[in-house]
């Protein structure tokens, strides 16, 4: 991408989003994505922790993508009681 250019956030998001799918397709993640300026903001719910840093990372790999917000959280699995 050259200096200066900046991709539209519908795009971005558009591509975005389709990373999301690959990345947490059939995981348990329910995530969602917004963008503004180049800024993704990630929110929703994993499955596990483990999954937060690919997701971030795979974010980041996208061209137009400046800065990552992390608002995600991981779901809470409450125990069974006996």
């Amino acid at each position: 991408m050259a200096l200066g250019k900046q991709i539209p956030d519908n795009t971005l998001l558009k591509s975005v989003s389709q990373k999301l799918i690959q990345r947490s397709g059939g995981s348990g993640c329910k995530l969602t994505a917004a963008v503004s300026g180049g800024t993704v903001t990630l929110s929703g719910m994993l499955a596990q922790e483990y999954q937060r840093r690919a997701i971030v990372s795979s974010m980041n790999g996208i061209s137009g993508v400046r800065r990552v917000i992390d608002q995600m959280q991981v779901a809470v699995v409450k125990k069974r009681e006996q």
